[in-house]
């Protein structure tokens, strides 16, 4: 390590002690050490607690459990606003618990911050799969941009000034999907300013454990309620894309195989008109 920053780290959890070790692991191998860690299990595991406990012992900067279950708990959201609220530093950052920091994350994104004046900076991501292919966000991005398809922005990729966080009230504890992109639209609606770290600085890995991206009803809830909460800001394209994504999740978790077949038919004639719309361009 080069030194120590006046990060502090929050690590959401929910019964992935098998991924959590090394995700733990890459935050304290940071170039540039953070000042503190903070694990937040929203299940209360007592095994998660020992990892985190086991690593507490190890690492040379503090590093706390924090039982975040109970009334509220449940998505990623409500664990992050939990562990963030422990902060005591003026930067926070997030590292999903299936996520790993290139050692240099913590070195690039703090040195964009101290050189300017962004609210936050954002580094790239890439997967753990060849072929999978994760958006690299970009300059110059405002709400309406970013409202639909995923710049790039995730809850593992950026660090953010605790005062700018803290003023748009963190994350949407009510979303189980999208809560990431969602933080990155109220925060350009908020007027905070962003920098991008052009280097790819986080992995991302792609399992099949229980993502937020698996088909699920669960996710086509959460896509639902995102569509309402920013209906104001989805233009006609937009609102055909998200639809698109609706069925793709309804297709495959429908009750019955006429349901699905229709959703497969609803999910056709989206993608058509959007490639339609993106030819006319």
């Amino acid at each position: 390590m080069t030194g120590s920053s006046d990060v502090t780290v929050v690590v959401p959890t929910h019964r992935r002690n098998h991924f959590l070790p090394e995700t733990i692991a890459a935050v304290v191998a940071q170039e540039l050490a953070p000042a503190a860690l903070v694990v937040s299990d929203d299940v209360g595991d007592p095994k998660t607690r020992a990892i985190v406990e086991e690593w507490a012992g190890r690492a040379p900067f503090p590093v706390r459990y924090l039982d975040s279950s109970g009334p509220g708990a449940g998505t990623a959201g409500a664990s992050r606003n939990a562990g963030a609220a422990l902060a005591t530093t003026s930067l926070l950052a997030f590292c999903d618990d299936d996520d790993v920091w290139h050692p240099e994350f913590l070195r690039r994104t703090v040195a964009l911050l101290e050189q300017s004046e962004a609210d936050f900076a954002v580094a790239w991501t890439r997967a753990d799969v060849a072929g999978y292919t994760i958006a690299r966000m970009g300059p110059g991005l405002g709400p309406r941009d970013v409202v639909a398809r995923n710049p790039g922005f995730v809850g593992s990729n950026f660090v953010m000034r605790t005062g700018a966080f803290r003023s748009i009230e963190g994350f949407d504890p009510t979303l189980p999907v999208s809560n990431d992109k969602d933080l990155l639209v109220r925060a350009l609606q908020s007027g905070l300013h962003y920098g991008v770290v052009e280097r790819e600085l986080v992995t991302n890995r792609i399992h099949g454990d229980g993502q937020l991206t698996d088909k699920s009803p669960v996710r086509a809830a959460g896509i639902t309620r995102y569509m309402t909460k920013h209906a104001e800001l989805l233009d006609p394209r937009d609102v055909r894309f998200l639809q698109a994504q609706l069925a793709s999740v309804r297709r495959a978790t429908a009750p019955s195989r006429v349901a699905r077949w229709w959703h497969t038919a609803e999910l056709v004639r989206l993608r058509a008109l959007l490639a339609i719309a993106a030819v006319r361009r």
